[in-house]
């Protein structure tokens, strides 16, 4: 590798200075080991200085808030007479934000929550007049393969990160470009130092560490004069010699001659005197230029000087000089279902219904939407997110997550009740009317829920046709009595109210209407008893806690799932960690589960599998007590009609402590490799996992990230597991089969958020809090779906359907509003793909509210044409995720076709004018 070190000046060669380039900033997490209104005193008070040095201190140059701008709603909440001072620090380049909203985890949070992370930074800075165009990413955990393309779409073409380099033999410099997996690129400077190697350099003196600031009724607030005490150093020429030797010492690290120097840490306020170190630094010396600015302006001088860079394709979760943490990924696990379940809320239901509404007129939601999404992606911090947070925050998290539940089903409902007044109401004086939305298609049939006025009437769903529809109506919850036999409360919703379930078709995001009568279904219930439940797919068997699959297209069985793990996490809130001393491992095989069918009917069954584990109750110190508690455990096992997958919801009643509780998926396949959805695309990983060649700060991963579905097969069969807010996965090869046991995490309780002296890791990550709601205690709701499936070779993922159509399931709407007028016919589809190539991600209005984004990725990594037909569009133009238009494409009679290269993700905004109506062809 080459770099610009040395100049010619006539016949004598002169050695290039090295360039010391200074980053100002403060990590500004907005709520970790304290809540957010807690750290906003601190945020407060480091914008508060940021303000007073500019009048104090002139020479000095830049602060970094931190890649975001979300710290900025928080400081002018508080501090609305600062707006005029931080606009002029911003547009003189004093104060540096974005570009992005919040500092987000890249693997918990969807890509499109990523993306709308972006935009809503870009659009926040927007405001301001600038915004720092650099992948700021310090403190992540890791870097998927997709934030290049990410990056490059808002157009960043930049990684500036600490956590996650993996070993290159040979050793590798800090400087590199990351090549995402369609190709896009970024530069990469890599803080192997850390992003804070610096902060105890600066500080130049001895003094006390945080002190609690306690009061009555409430404890556990921080000093914040730790921190202004910190940066407050007087001995400016040992900073400057302290700052030469660090540079020294990293210098051959960094090809391109400039090194960077990040003068900041979690909170650390911009220090006034920092100009002055560098300026006497400068003049201690004649081998290193010390120089101060943003990242965007880093960046710029490395490219300007980086020749012939290290290609690295390579996934960004190594652990060599930092941890990776990856335990995060399943601490307070409960936090990480309801992520999901927001997430799937606004971007499969309410974004594309509100889009469709406001194509027949509908407005006045953008500011509910933007509500919903700031509260999401306040949690998409990566502190927050992580479970790694003190338990207020956590708590807090909780009310922000329940209000997007909120804003989305309010949205929702309204949204596709403005679209039914719209329909065509041949429903009309024939029973009740009923609209279903349906975000994917399944191929076959989908289920549907709806309440529905009918009491004890029998009654069927029909069609426009009038084609029936396998119909259900489950019965209502037995009403207590008191002691003389009068019903000691009512039922809720009204006595009248059944919920009726159905078996429908339907395109995906489509909106069609169906009719509720009075009639009998003539369809058989399935197959089923208190042991087996069987269709014309599958056949089910329970015994005992397990459960077997017979796959009747391949004749396969899929035997001994449903076991439950349970050992001892003597870890915290970062990494699981086993005792340094082996201790029990507890299967649920070894208990006594009674299994009886709950439910039957035409459309669905149900058996239920109850039982109860025995497991230690705690730790002591570093071993399981003898005292023992009783964990109930509740599996219900559905099959519906046509249904080519079982789905699994288990209830646990978690009275322990200081453990970790895992699903263990005896596959049955012998392979050599994993498949797994990753953000933007398929990710296939090798069983084995790379051991250390060098010395690791942290040993290389077992446990890896992934998203909505893992799967494994042997080019015959296959088994794929589908997850609501599951996010980790470990695949072991079984000693006695040498075939993989998939391990999912279902629960992790510990009680410290941080501690040392374990086995998974050396050193510590945080401080050790105190954190008892990280026990996860009370009941715990988990779901799941197994998926048999017969290998496809022109397709890696031939079971997608069937996942999705779990994990985003068809949502329903009686009509009780007067329809207006006949535009729309029975259905309303803006939009579909005429081939299976690419995979759905967004439909939404464009950010200004003028127009429409339909989003699509290659997901197997293949190129190809993608045809696709629009109703009632008048223009397409190829754009980026940042809503910019590109160039127009050639739409013919509805008809838009695109080539698509492997992994790629298409944004295309969408003209819509309502001439003609949106009638589907």
């Amino acid at each position: 590798m080459k770099s610009r070190l040395i100049i010619r000046k006539g016949d004598c060669v002169v050695k290039k200075k090295i360039t010391a380039y200074v980053i100002s900033h403060g990590h500004m997490d907005i709520e970790w080991y304290m809540p957010l209104r807690s750290y906003r005193f601190w945020t407060v008070e480091a914008l508060d200085k940021l303000c007073q040095m500019r009048k104090q201190s002139p020479e000095f140059f830049n602060y970094v808030l931190d890649g975001v701008t979300c710290v900025l709603d928080l400081y002018l909440d508080v501090r609305p007479e600062a707006r005029e001072e931080i606009q002029s620090l911003i547009t003189n380049g004093n104060l540096s934000i974005g570009p992005f909203y919040s500092q987000f985890d890249e693997w918990l949070p969807s890509a499109e929550s990523m993306v709308r992370n972006c935009l809503y930074g870009n659009r926040e800075c927007r405001k301001y007049g600038k915004i720092m165009k650099a992948g700021y990413l310090p403190d992540n955990f890791g870097h998927p393969r997709q934030m290049p393309q990410i990056l490059n779409n808002f157009g960043i073409d930049s990684l500036l990160f600490m956590r996650g380099m993996p070993e290159i033999p040979g050793g590798h410099p800090d400087e590199f470009l990351y090549t995402g997996l369609d190709g896009s690129r970024v530069l990469v400077s890599h803080f192997r130092d850390s992003y804070g190697d610096s902060w105890e350099v600066l500080s130049g003196k001895e003094i006390e560490p945080m002190q609690p600031r306690d009061m009555p009724y409430h404890s556990g607030y921080l000093s914040y004069e730790y921190y202004m005490e910190l940066v407050d150093y007087e001995d400016e020429k040992k900073i400057a010699e302290a700052m030469i030797q660090t540079i020294q010492g990293r210098k051959e690290r960094y090809p391109s001659g400039v090194v960077p120097f990040i003068a900041g840490y979690d909170h650390l306020p911009p220090q006034a005197k920092l100009n002055k170190a560098m300026k006497l630094a400068n003049e201690m010396q004649s081998e290193i230029e010390f120089v101060m600015g943003d990242a965007e302006g880093y960046i710029q001088m490395i490219r300007a000087n980086l020749v012939q860079p290290m290609v690295q394709d390579k996934e960004l979760i190594g652990s060599v000089f930092q941890h990776i943490l990856f335990g995060s990924l399943s601490s307070r696990s409960y936090l990480k279902r309801q992520n999901f379940g927001a997430e799937v809320l606004m971007e499969r239901y309410t974004e594309p219904l509100d889009a469709m509404s406001s194509m027949l007129g509908y407005k006045g939601t953008q500011p509910q939407l933007d509500e919903a999404w700031k509260y999401l992606m306040m949690n998409s911090a990566h502190d927050s997110i992580h479970g790694s947070s003190l338990d207020e925050v956590h708590i807090e998290m909780e009310a922000r997550y329940a209000s997007v539940r909120q804003i989305a089903t309010g949205l929702s409902h309204d949204a596709i009740k403005h679209v039914g007044k719209h329909m065509n109401p041949w429903w009309e004086g024939s029973g009740f009317g009923i609209l279903t939305f349906a975000p994917t298609d399944s191929g076959l049939m989908q289920l549907g829920r709806v309440w529905l006025p009918i009491g004890e009437e029998k009654v069927c769903i029909f069609d426009g046709e009038g084609k029936a529809y396998p119909t259900q109506i489950m019965p209502r919850e037995e009403i207590e009595t008191n002691g003389i036999g009068e019903p000691r409360h009512s039922h809720w919703p009204d006595d009248k109210f059944r919920e009726v379930l159905f078996l429908a078709s339907s395109k995906p995001n489509k909106i069609s209407s169906f009719v509720c009568k009075s009639a009998i279904a003539e369809l058989p219930n399935i197959a089923a008893e208190d042991q087996y439940l069987e269709n014309e797919y599958l056949r089910v068997e329970v015994k005992d806690s397990l459960i077997s699959i017979l796959d009747k297209s391949t004749g396969v069985w899929k035997r001994g799932l449903n076991l439950i793990e349970e050992d001892a996490d003597a870890g915290d809130a970062w990494d699981y960690s086993p005792t340094q001393v082996p201790s029990e491992t507890v299967l649920s095989s070894r208990f006594t589960f009674i299994s009886r069918l709950v439910e039957s009917g035409p459309v669905k069954a149900v058996i239920e599998s109850t039982g109860k584990m025995s497991v230690p109750l705690k730790l002591n110190g570093d071993e399981r007590s003898m005292e023992r508690v009783e964990v109930p455990v509740c599996f219900e096992i559905s099959l519906e009609r046509h249904a080519k997958r079982v789905d699994i919801r288990l209830t646990l009643e978690n009275y322990a402590q200081d453990h970790r509780i895992r699903l263990r998926i005896p596959t049955g396949i012998k392979t050599d490799k994993i498949l797994s959805q990753g953000h933007y695309g398929i990710i296939e990983r090798p069983i084995e996992q790379p051991c250390a060649v060098g010395s690791w700060m942290q040993p290389p991963t077992q446990l890896l990230p992934f998203r909505e579905w893992v799967a494994v097969n042997d080019k015959k069969t296959g088994l794929a597991i589908a997850v609501k807010g599951i996010y980790d996965y470990e695949a072991i090869r079984n000693p006695l089969t040498n075939q993989p046991d998939i391990y999912l995490t279902l629960l992790r309780g510990f009680n410290r958020m941080g501690r040392i002296n374990m086995i998974q890791r050396k050193g510590h990550a945080s401080g050790c809090i105190p954190t008892p709601g990280a026990q996860c205690f009370g009941k715990q709701v988990i779901e799941w779906s197994y998926i048999p499936y017969k290998v496809d070779p022109g397709n890696s993922a031939p079971f997608l359907l069937d996942v999705q159509t779990f994990l985003y399931p068809m949502m329903t709407h009686m009509v009780r509003a007067e329809q207006l007028e006949d535009t729309v016919g029975n259905e309303m589809l803006p939009f579909e793909f005429l081939n299976d190539h690419v995979q759905f991600s967004a439909f939404k209005r464009s950010f200004d509210g003028q127009d429409y984004v339909l989003r699509f990725f290659e997901n197997r990594g293949n190129d190809g044409e993608v045809i696709l037909r629009v109703n009632g569009f008048n223009k397409a133009f190829l754009s980026n995720m940042n809503e910019e238009i590109l160039e127009e494409i050639e739409l013919r009679n509805g008809i838009l076709r695109i080539d698509v290269k492997a992994f790629k993700v298409i944004s295309i905004l969408l003209i819509f004018k309502n001439e003609g109506g949106i009638l589907n062809d």
